[in-house]
């Protein structure tokens, strides 16, 4: 059933400053979408009820990629555009001062595993239709690209040359300083309390921690916890239950500095079968995770399990860089739970919230490959008053109870 006007909790304040959009929400697709707003002319609000880059953002895999996004043409054109965005910055700005590094992925798969090969085959046939570079890989070819690393006799793999790895608490806080730059403001340990709107329901400001403020646009970019800051902000514990939103728990493993340069030049992806990744990190060391140990950690977060689950990550990168055995222990290594926000279809929210007039909502998984490009849209929308026709298939209504 669609959402009533008076799911809104409606409290008349006087707001001590007025901005054109507030945003909640201190992660990357906030902080990116605060900058493009700031660049817009708009005078923003950037309101983190932590420090900024602190949640998902600063527990991230951060490899921005269209390449394994095959399944749905309108979700992969949203996510190819999220790279391109940040091929723009980076012409504007430079990788060293965006914390970018532009190595590419390879995703490798052995022809003995013929199920798995033969779904790469039809990946890479997806992305020259989708128009995504990419290129087959052959054993030798392999080799001579990760001379340093181990591979089967019979494996081959899927070069996406544009993938793109972020530094991306270092990325989220220059996209914040360039906000304040431009004359935005932002406000740490400030949680938003409450909506404050019209009786017809149109927002007019918020309520937080640290006072009351006007504006007429809330964007809504809290990741995880979009369903309880919505039932927050409006008083309606329904939204709790009732967004169309899983959290979807990520163990990643950062090594230390290695004692030389790291034994990889890509991002490395292997799959299905004992599926990893692991990318050089900007610390000097290594970053490795697997989808399928991510679901050992579901229900049991214990620090004794995340170590045994650790284990297994550090045990799986062996097979492929043996050099790492007796020089990299788990107790070295620095664990951290990444809980991301994942649609129940599994595609990006953005867009208005139905009879809220001024809020808007974003909240994905993929954040980081779609930070710029989730941020240059809603930019363009609050600032012309009209959502880019590209984010049609993304809008809350395609939910059921949302339309």
């Amino acid at each position: 059933m669609p959402i009533a006007p008076c799911a809104i909790r409606i409290t008349v304040f006087i707001c001590r400053m007025t901005y054109d959009t507030i945003i909640i929400g201190g992660g990357i697709i906030g902080c990116s979408t605060a900058f493009y707003l700031s660049r817009a002319g708009q005078k923003v609000l950037l309101l983190e009820q932590d420090k900024i880059a602190t949640g998902t953002t600063g527990n991230s895999f951060a490899w921005a990629n269209a390449s394994v996004k095959t399944t749905d043409r309108a979700y992969h054109n949203l996510n190819a555009a999220g790279v391109k965005g940040y091929n723009a910055l980076q012409s504007e700005f430079g990788n060293e001062t965006l914390g970018i590094n532009p190595t590419g992925a390879l995703e490798v798969v052995s022809k003995s595993d013929a199920d798995g090969y033969k779904a790469m085959q039809a990946q890479a046939r997806a992305l020259t239709t989708f128009g995504y570079a990419n290129r087959w890989i052959s054993n030798a070819e392999l080799r001579q690209l990760e001379p340093e690393m181990t591979f089967p006799d019979d494996a081959e793999a899927l070069l996406s040359p544009d993938d793109l790895l972020i530094n991306a608490p270092h990325f989220t806080r220059f996209m914040v300083d360039q906000m304040i730059a431009k004359g935005g403001t932002l406000l740490e340990n400030c949680a938003a309390t409450e909506l404050l709107a019209t009786d017809e329901g149109d927002v007019t400001g918020l309520i937080t921690t640290q006072g009351s403020f006007h504006a007429d646009n809330i964007i809504l970019a809290t990741g995880q916890d979009t369903a309880t800051t919505l039932a927050t902000l409006t008083g309606y514990d329904g939204f709790a239950t009732r967004f169309p939103l899983n959290k979807v728990p990520g163990l990643i493993l950062t090594t230390p500095p290695l004692p030389t340069t790291p034994p990889l030049r890509h991002m490395y992806y292997s799959a299905p079968k004992n599926e990893l990744h692991i990318l050089p990190e900007f610390n000097g060391g290594l970053k490795i995770a697997s989808d399928d140990i991510d679901g050992m950690i579901i229900d049991n977060q214990t620090p004794e399990h995340l170590r045994k689950t650790g284990q297994l990550l550090l045990e799986r990168a062996y097979t492929v860089l043996p050099q790492l055995t007796g020089t990299i222990n788990i107790d070295e290594c620095k664990l951290g739970i990444g809980v991301r926000p994942y649609p129940t279809d599994g595609k990006t929210i953005i867009g208005p919230m139905p009879d809220a007039k001024g809020l808007h909502i974003i909240a994905t998984h993929s954040g980081i490959t779609l930070a710029p490009v989730l941020g240059q849209l809603m930019a363009e929308a609050i600032t012309t008053g009209t959502y880019p026709e590209t984010l049609a298939p993304f809008a809350l209504t395609r939910f059921s109870g949302f339309a």
